[in-house]
């Protein structure tokens, strides 16, 4: 009977030991927004024409879009630039050695609306890249003021 009452006992700490943190996971779902948020004090961000200086300025300059290629053709186009690549996102890890093989290389991310690209920044920083830029106003950003689009 004693090893009864002991089993019940130990049983019943491991269910209200188990039932907090199970509540605590449920609380803590977050969604995109939630980390980018998060992660907009950890990435640097760059605007327009601070993008134009880097295209002009520097040869060695990544600049990745992330849109998937639907994206670019049914957005119009994508920045034209020498520099431009794209990578998409959910192949952003597996692909950005091929572009930029030093941890240094200068890289520009970009999407439509800067909603996916400080996710894309966010990652090549945890990978290593140490020169990362996020470019905030995107691809519309860079269409609305009638800047060079290549077309798909």
């Amino acid at each position: 009977m004693m090893k009864m009452k002991h089993f019940l006992l130990a049983l019943s700490l491991s269910a209200m030991t188990l039932a907090p943190s199970y509540a605590k996971e449920e609380t803590s779902l977050k969604d995109g927004n939630n980390l980018v948020a998060e992660i907009a004090s950890k990435i640097t961000n760059i605007d327009t024409k601070s993008l134009q200086k880097e295209i002009d300025s520097n040869p060695d300059l990544v600049l990745v879009d992330i849109r998937t290629f639907g994206e670019i053709r049914s957005m119009g186009g994508a920045i034209d630039a020498p520099q431009n690549v794209n990578i998409p996102r959910g192949w952003l890890e597996f692909r950005i050695k091929r572009h930029a093989e030093n941890k240094d290389t200068p890289i520009v991310v970009y999407c439509g609306g800067n909603i996916r690209s400080p996710l894309a920044a966010h990652t090549l920083t945890q990978l290593g890249y140490t020169n990362v830029k996020n470019y905030a106003d995107g691809y519309l950003g860079w269409k609305k003021q009638g800047l060079p689009v290549a077309k798909p």
